[in-house]
């Protein structure tokens, strides 16, 4: 199992007020604060989404060119952490940039002094070491049996407008610069590239738009690819589909994809994973979540609202594209629209989009929306059940996606918001950016940072991810200690 550590924009906005607060006035003075997480676990991955900050109140810590802390003060989180069943991290800050290591007096505090009365609250002691420059360092505190284990992180994400990545170096080595990289890293830098070929990166949907978003990533160095798609090729594919021919009608899509990104790609250690199956596969489904970032080329609803919910309560944004195809009644085209909007933390969420409503979910789960007396009595159930993508119309959607993507990984403080839609209109050739937010009240945006504690209703065959951390362990009588220790705090 990896870990990993996942701050809102807002958790970590919060956080570096606070912690960096002195040395941005001068002083050569760390800090200290807790916070409290929530487990996202996916099939390799365990992440802490980090979703509240919890600041010393007068007279809980103390300022000594090193920091320390009132016993009070971890009493007061840990009876939040066990009162909403989360679990506690502890943050402090060096007075240097990068990913950091820890002292031998960080060790004791954590491993010592915080993990085990941390462990009230059932999951692990998270800690984390923030830069000067805003980098995360972080780790988890496990307990075998007998004490507390410290697991590195791969990395930490800040996720909200832009995408931030903090790398540990040793557990993710920068790629090695390849010549046939060499325009690609011109064209934003090393460190840019760093980042972007680091991703794990899933694309859901391979057919006209998809595979072409996959070949690009391949193309531009990504080394871990996930490919998620149940269908086969069939003949009307051929006229929109990169690189099938009539040879392969029949062929699993994901697999002849697959075949031909191993002789495209740029990465020196590619790996690309594929699953056969509908994203609500329990197997499937947790592939998705240990992705950092997932492109979403998909036109049924359920799969929609899926990517959707995994996009907040996840904290993984997704980018999703559309085409829209309009005839007049000759059969010549009248218009012809497509569409990028990417969902996640600080965004416009798929449904409050229109992309779906919840009555498709519904009818595509008790058969109606594929029962056509039905949908000729009730109408279409929405516009992008008319959707058609043609060759020319899904490379310019493609390109649009992968661009996105890189406007949100490569981000600088001065580029402007330009919301969570682009729209381009073919006919009077016009591009425009919508920005609104979500509904007030939306229950997709609500679910935001609630990992594990967030059940998505129409999973199909769940498993138990035994493996983890955060998962259920079988009875012994120090855990029945430790839970009856988590109901006092929590009721006192």
């Amino acid at each position: 199992m990896r870990y990993e550590v996942v701050l809102t924009e807002q958790a970590h906005e919060k956080a570096c007020q606070f912690l960096l607060s002195h040395v941005q006035e001068g002083r050569w003075q760390e800090e200290l604060c807790f916070a409290l997480w929530r487990p996202s676990t996916g099939k390799t991955r365990t992440s802490a989404l980090v979703f509240d900050i919890i600041l010393p109140n007068d007279g809980e810590h103390h300022l000594h060119g090193n920091t320390s802390f009132e016993p009070g003060y971890l009493t007061r989180t840990i009876k939040l952490a066990c009162a909403e069943e989360v679990g506690l991290v502890f943050m402090h800050n060096h007075l240097t940039g990068g990913w950091q290591e820890m002292s031998a007096e960080d060790v004791i505090a954590e491993r010592d002094r915080i993990s085990p009365p941390a462990r009230a609250s059932g999951l692990p002691l998270v800690g984390m070491t923030l830069g000067t420059d805003g980098s995360w360092s972080a780790r988890f505190w496990t307990w075998d049996g007998k004490g507390f284990n410290r697991s590195w992180c791969d990395k930490v994400r800040v996720v909200g407008r832009a995408l931030r990545i903090t790398f540990n170096d040793e557990k993710v080595p920068p790629p090695r610069r390849r010549a046939i990289l060499q325009r690609t890293i011109d064209t934003w830098g090393e460190a840019h590239q760093r980042n972007i070929s680091s991703l794990r990166i899933g694309v859901v949907g391979v057919g006209s738009v998809g595979c072409m978003v996959a070949e690009t990533l391949a193309r531009i160095g990504i080394q871990k690819l996930l490919l998620i798609d149940p269908d086969k090729i069939e003949e009307h594919n051929l006229d929109r589909l990169l690189y099938a021919g009539q040879e392969d009608v029949g062929k699993h899509k994901v697999e002849l994809i697959a075949q031909h990104l191993k002789k495209s790609a740029t990465a020196e250690n590619f790996d690309v994973q594929i699953y056969k199956d509908l994203l609500q596969q329990e197997n499937t489904y947790l592939a998705a979540l240990d992705c950092d970032i997932l492109f979403a080329a998909v036109d049924r609803p359920t799969p929609k609202d899926l990517l959707n919910r995994i996009a907040y309560a996840h904290c993984i944004p997704v980018i999703f594209g559309g085409v829209f195809i309009d005839n007049k009644l000759d059969g010549s085209l009248g218009q012809a629209a497509w569409s990028v909007a990417t969902a996640g933390i600080g965004r416009r969420c798929l449904r409050c989009d229109g992309q779906y409503t919840t009555s498709d979910v519904s009818m595509e789960q008790d058969g109606s929306l594929d029962d056509p007396s039905y949908v000729r009595q009730h109408g279409a159930v929405s516009e992008t059940r008319t959707n058609q993508n043609v060759f020319p119309f899904s490379a310019n959607l493609a390109s649009f996606m992968v661009i996105e993507m890189v406007r949100l990984v490569a981000a600088e403080d001065w580029w402007p918001d330009i919301g969570s839609k682009l729209h381009y209109s073919m006919i009077p050739s016009r591009l425009h950016t919508e920005g609104q937010k979500c509904a007030v009240n939306c229950s997709v945006c609500e679910s935001t940072a609630r990992g594990d504690q967030y059940r998505y209703p129409f999973i199909i065959d769940a498993v138990e991810k035994s493996d983890s951390p955060t998962s259920k362990k079988s009875f012994n009588f120090v855990e029945w200690c430790f839970d009856l220790l988590r109901k006092v705090w929590r009721y006192n």
